[in-house]
């Protein structure tokens, strides 16, 4: 049974992100990472001037720490070429880290997002100034608001498969 004030800090917490989301908007919202086909990411390339990517991981390319599900990892794979990738994470988790590190993905964890020292460290990573970045995240908040904060684009994502399909 929960207890009665797990249950109103979660009411608070859904409040904050109703009234966040009247006042922070993405520039694209999907369910999931990989509605963002190659046709999809090459139109917003042409469309916004998009060089690079700042990825999340919890709860956008992965559930619940486990690992990164095949098609996502794919997906991830896709975009390798076309954009630089960096991730950046509120959590610390050094097999994910290890993970992208194996494929000269970069990952800065710990990051405090929305706070704004992170996202310019990506970018200055990527040699690219903020309004060529595209900031692809599950968290109104963090993600997007730290994104927009910092004159990047966004994209909200709002579930994530964990089973493989």
């Amino acid at each position: 049974m929960r207890r009665i004030e797990d249950i109103i800090g979660d009411k608070i917490i859904d409040l904050a992100h109703y009234v966040l989301s009247k006042i922070v908007k993405p520039d694209i919202t999907i369910d999931k990472v990989t509605e963002l086909t190659e046709d999809e990411i090459e139109r917003i390339k042409q469309e916004y001037g998009i060089e690079g990517i700042i990825l999340d991981v919890d709860d956008t390319l992965r559930k619940e720490m486990k690992n990164i599900p095949k098609y996502n990892q794919d997906w991830i794979e896709s975009l390798r070429g076309k954009f630089k990738i960096i991730v950046l994470s509120n959590g610390v988790d050094k097999k994910i880290e290890k993970y992208f590190r194996e494929r000269g993905i970069d990952y800065i964890g710990f990051a405090l997002k929305p706070l704004k020292r992170n996202f310019r460290k990506a970018c200055e990573k990527m040699e690219l100034p903020p309004d060529k970045v595209l900031v692809i995240g599950n968290d109104l908040l963090d993600d997007v608001h730290g994104g927009k904060r910092n004159n990047m684009r966004t994209v909200l994502v709002k579930n994530v498969e964990d089973e493989e399909r």
